[in-house]
């Protein structure tokens, strides 16, 4: 009989349905556990068994573990540590709860950082709006407010003023529990505004010891919002700042406790310093384990499941005919409804494009995206730079037509 290998929820906007799949690919026997598995598309069609219970609890977890376990991990964000909980009491492969606890925990992620003089933006952990003055003296106009542990950019504004802090403040601090109905701690973050380029720094560690995959450059969008619009991979960076980028990520990593599996640690890189946003105990979502795999051979999710199964990883690059790749996500810019949905054949046919996906049908409702969540498809493209790269994806963009009808004469009274 294989092991069965345990994935807590997943996520929803990346590549959940696909580590389900792989796991099987791999000899194991993968469970889905979930509390509401109708949310994720595609999971009847990969066939595994799926077991109903509460997620959030790792006694409840434990008391519907079938058979023989190989590991347990997720694809979620949002159940890293109930995951790191259930894997240390059953002696699995795993990060310590602690550390994941700390990195799930964006203000905790801050204060390890702050203890080890790891580089970050200027922070404030706020549990009261009315303690406002000092926190902007310290930060600073703009700066960000953001929750401490949602996921995908959900709720993180840059705000410019004084009443706009205390706005988001008073929303984000007056909610109970987060998207996945898990309690919050009441508290939010107020930090510096970095108005730097972005990068992530995929990170795999064995033992304690962290190899750096690779560093993906991101475009954001959206303002006041922190919409990833799009990911390039890799990044066009000299050895100085790609070193920089590395030494920063394996000193977030040792701050925090981080020793097993995959890491993505978001930084921003300006010409006077560079500052970890955040750090993630998970893969890159957004699809950029599929720019990894598409460049250097590497398969990250079945890296993943390697580990957590207690198995070799090999994260050796294979040369590639795609010497990059990058990914656009497709986005309405206002509130209404899908029309129609044209191009996706015309620019799948176009070279170098590996991928066309649109998940809003006609007649779904969609609105200018806020987060990762808002963002209602993408395309995917490789070649053999970063300027051919970006302009297949032009030019597939320019083909890809959504419609959407205005719908608020839909909540006028007739």
């Amino acid at each position: 009989m294989p092991g069965r290998l345990i994935f807590v929820e997943s996520n929803t906007t990346g590549s959940g349905m696909l580590a389900l799949t792989t796991a099987r690919r791999l000899g194991l026997d993968p469970v889905l556990l979930s509390g509401r598995p109708q949310r994720y598309a595609g999971l009847a069609e990969t066939g595994v068994e799926v077991i109903e219970c509460d997620t959030n609890s790792p006694e409840a977890i434990a008391s519907r573990l079938p058979g023989r376990i190989a590991g347990v991990t997720t694809t979620s964000e949002y159940f890293l540590e109930v995951v790191a909980q259930v894997a240390h009491c059953l002696g699995l492969p795993g990060n310590p709860p602690e550390a994941v606890r700390r990195c799930r925990d964006k203000s905790a992620t801050r204060e390890a950082l702050a203890r080890e003089g790891v580089g970050q933006p200027r922070f404030v952990a706020v549990r009261h709006h009315r303690l406002l003055t000092p926190t902007l003296r310290k930060v600073g106009l703009p700066c960000v407010v953001k929750p401490v542990n949602e996921s995908g950019s959900q709720d993180v504004v840059l705000c410019h003023s004084e009443p706009q802090v205390r706005a988001h403040l008073r929303r984000i601090l007056s909610a109970r529990v987060n998207a996945r109905d898990q309690p919050v701690p009441g508290v939010a973050l107020v930090e510096e505004y970095l108005d730097a380029a972005e990068y992530s720094v995929e990170m795999f560690s064995s033992a304690g010891t962290a190899t750096c995959v690779g560093i993906t450059a991101k475009s954001v969008s959206g303002d006041p919002y922190f919409v990833e619009s799009g990911h390039h991979y890799p990044a066009a960076l000299s050895p100085s700042p790609t070193q920089q980028l590395i030494c920063l990520a394996r000193d977030a990593l040792d701050a925090v406790g981080l020793r097993e599996g995959p890491s993505h640690i978001e930084v921003k890189l300006s010409p006077s310093r560079a500052a970890v946003v955040e750090i993630n105990a998970r893969l890159a979502g957004g699809m950029i384990p599929e720019l990894v795999r598409l460049v250097d051979g590497i398969d990250l999710i079945e890296q993943q499941i390697r580990a957590v199964a207690g198995r070799p990883v090999d994260l050796t690059p294979v040369r590639r005919e795609d010497r990059c790749a990058g990914i656009r996500f497709l986005m309405v810019d206002r509130t209404g409804r899908v029309a129609s949905v044209s191009g996706v054949e015309q620019a799948m046919a176009l070279p170098g494009v590996h991928r066309v996906h649109v998940s809003a049908a006609p007649g779904s409702g969609v609105a200018r995206a806020q987060d990762a969540y808002g963002r209602i498809g993408h395309v995917i493209a490789g070649g053999p730079d970063s300027a051919e790269v970006e302009s297949r994806l032009d030019r597939a963009l320019d083909l890809i037509r959504i419609a959407v009808t205005d719908t608020s004469a839909e909540s006028q009274p007739g």
